[in-house]
């Protein structure tokens, strides 16, 4: 896991331009849409970036894999949004019905039959089993199998069958009862609503028994029993064709094929998108964003509650930052909506939270007074602290590979209004910002900038990971028994308010510590050509490949 957070980081951090990879939320309904008068056939391209994992869900670790996989495959429970603009899970066309058992340790899972991968294999609850061994046997390295794992569903035998060295061990609390019965077994107590949004995600679509026989080949051309299939193999330099699936009993797709396109020039993206020769784009390069509204117009999207963030924080054991109250003048002073517009053109919203609103409990002003701007207190809050530590000064990360000047205008203002010297580090990569903080190669005063992208829509996902004492990804060093605590109870909580109520707890322990603050909420931003209509990106930055309709 900490492997593929690290990709991530290195995609975001510090308030990059582009977005490069990306924890794993599925597709699904909801999100931005737009009216349209399309009818039912005909094609459609879409832009994505190259898949890093391949197309097997089991190692779908990028955005750009599961958008794929989102048209190719169908699971046991998909995301939807629901009146107050949250994501939610639900049954899929696929199951019947879930039933917890009184203590929320055990799951069985009705499936409807009649359900097929496009080679005519039929898919049971014994596909599932298979499929979710398959991900989890750490032999086999793929990168979802954690998900079966004690962070989230915690499925009872997974650290039997999850070593290294494990390729063929089957883990106990998976069972498949007959052909439409499954069920999981778990090791503690999961509330139904996060069991099925750790369930959601496109690592538990089912994969039929060829995958398991050549993985290496099956990535090429994977079989689904999604609403689409692929017409030839897939070329990660190029892309491929999607092909209505005449088989699938769900809700068909509006159109007869889609063709997936890889970009390697964002200029060429922007180009092709405003000339109609692409049809939609779930990211629009940064040198885009100044002019998109105009040129677009309503066919631009750009709406609050992407379920992404970056955020700035403080080694625990830096001296520069051992006072809560040079942390809080540090965020106090950056003037973060300035950023966003001239910079940013707003695309982004200055944080209050690490949930935004389209989380069930998120969107809420937990930080308060310490993440909004005022120069003048934070001025007063650095005096009050005696100041920086004699000889210290604030260093701002940079990537090589990041354009823009974020980082510049961030120091320029730490200067301006806290009266502090404030410098641009550059590194190669994040994880070469990785090694030297690990080797102490890092300088004091050093401004920790990474964020996250959701794996599922929780507020226990957008902080669990960035700042559990034990957590790989835990860049700052953050430990708190009550803010575990929190979280570990609210995970077990049986009902649903009591669980968003303790979540919420745990962020406000978070921010009242402040380790690190919310830097950005980021926007869902895409845009689409003037052929299609009905389009929808839902606050994971997935298109709904179904829905689109061409305008004929």
């Amino acid at each position: 896991m900490s492997l593929r957070k690290r990709g991530l980081a290195a995609g975001i951090i510090l308030a990059s331009g582009a977005l490069a990879l990306s924890a794993c939320s599925s597709g699904g309904s909801g999100g931005s849409s737009t009216g349209g008068t399309g009818s039912s056939g005909g094609t459609f391209s879409i832009a994505i970036e190259a898949p890093q994992s391949g197309l097997a869900p089991t190692n779908c670790y990028d955005l750009y894999c599961a958008q794929v996989d989102q048209g190719l495959y169908t699971g046991l429970f998909e995301f939807i949004t629901d009146d107050s603009g949250a994501m939610v899970p639900q049954n899929s066309f696929l199951t019947k019905s879930v039933t917890p058992s009184d203590d929320n340790k055990t799951y069985t899972i009705e499936i409807n039959e009649g359900n097929a991968f496009t080679n005519g294999e039929k898919v049971t609850a014994q596909t599932f089993v298979d499929t979710f061994n398959f991900a989890a046997n750490g032999g086999n390295g793929q990168q979802l199998g954690f998900i079966f794992g004690p962070s989230q569903l915690n499925v009872v035998g997974y650290d039997k069958v999850s070593g290294t060295d494990s390729t063929d061990g089957m883990m106990a609390g998976l069972k498949a009862v007959n052909d439409t019965t499954l069920e999981i077994q778990l090791a503690a107590p999961l509330n139904q609503s996060l069991f099925m949004n750790f369930m959601a995600g496109p690592q538990i679509y089912p994969m039929p028994s060829e995958a398991f026989k050549d993985l290496k080949a099956y990535q090429k051309q994977p079989i689904g029993n999604g609403p689409y299939k692929l017409e030839a193999a897939w070329d990660n330099a190029t892309g491929g064709k999607l092909v209505k699936n005449p088989d699938f009993n769900g809700t068909a797709g509006s159109a007869d094929s889609i063709d997936v396109r890889i970009y390697s020039s964002n200029d060429a993206l922007w180009a092709d998108l405003q000339g109609n020769n692409l049809d939609v784009a779930t990211t629009l390069p940064q040198n885009a964003l100044a002019s998109a509204s105009s040129v677009l117009g309503d066919r631009y999207i750009n709406d609050p509650g992407g379920l992404q963030y970056s955020y700035y924080g403080f080694a625990a054991d830096d001296p520069t930052y051992k006072s809560k109250d040079v942390r809080i003048a540090i965020a106090k002073a950056i003037n973060t909506e300035e950023i966003n517009q001239k910079l940013y053109y707003g695309t982004r919203q200055a944080g209050q939270s690490f949930a935004p609103s389209t989380i069930a409990g998120g969107g809420t002003d937990i930080c308060g007074d310490n993440c909004v701007f005022d120069a003048a207190a934070a001025k007063s809050l650095l005096d009050k602290a005696g100041g920086l530590p004699s000889g210290s000064k604030v260093h701002v990360t940079k990537l090589a590979n990041e354009t823009g000047d974020v980082q510049t205008a961030i120091c320029n203002q730490i200067q301006a209004n806290l009266g502090v010297e404030c410098v641009v580090d550059t590194y190669k990569d994040f994880g070469t910002f990785l090694d030297a903080q690990e080797n102490k190669e890092v300088p004091d005063g050093t401004l920790i900038g990474s964020g996250w992208i959701a794996d599922n829509p929780t507020i226990q996902n957008m902080i669990t990971a960035n700042f559990t004492s034990d957590s790989p990804n835990n860049y700052v060093g953050y430990k708190s028994e009550q803010f575990d605590k929190l979280l570990l109870e609210g995970t077990q909580a049986k009902d649903d308010s009591e669980q968003i109520a303790k979540w919420q707890e745990a962020e406000k322990t978070l921010l009242t510590d402040f380790p690190a603050w919310p830097f950005q909420l980021r926007n869902t931003v895409g845009g689409y050509s003037t052929k299609v209509g009905n389009v929808s990106i839902n606050p994971g930055g997935f298109v709904n490949l179904s829905t689109i309709t061409v305008n004929q």
